[in-house]
């Protein structure tokens, strides 16, 4: 409190995993997780099958999401905001799953679509105290 600077942290140092290299085997390999434990045995994998489970989960994550982000960049702001203020059940097929990505790439921008859909049924509603 005295300094009246927030102090400055110390930079982390990278830790090398015991996963670090396998990593490359993962990425070209087999996704199935029982399969992919074997042969990561058969190699001598010091890690446990959960961490392989995790890091499995990760990397789906990061690939869905690298997915969506070239599929959303096709869009401009304004269809985006489109998207957000339709009735989702009025929206076709194509539209839903542009809704879903947007949704997916961002949680501030799922929060963003929740209360746009909150404040709009609000509106329709005519419950302007709520």
């Amino acid at each position: 409190m005295a300094a009246g600077t927030f102090p400055e942290a110390k930079k982390r140092r990278w830790k090398r995993s015991s996963f670090d290299q396998f990593e490359p085997y993962v990425f070209k390999g087999e996704r199935n997780g029982i399969v992919l434990w074997c042969e990561l045995l058969a190699q001598g994998a010091p890690f446990s099958e959960r961490m392989l489970y995790r890091y499995l989960e990760v990397l789906e994550q990061i690939e869905v999401n690298i997915a969506s982000l070239h599929r959303l960049q096709k869009f401009t702001a304004n269809t985006a905001v489109w998207l957000f203020v339709q009735d989702p059940c009025k929206l076709d097929e194509i539209e839903q799953e542009a809704l879903a990505a947007f949704r997916q790439v961002s949680p501030t921008l799922s929060c963003a679509y929740d209360l746009i859909q909150y404040f709009l049924l609000m509106v329709h509603r005519q419950e302007g105290a709520r």
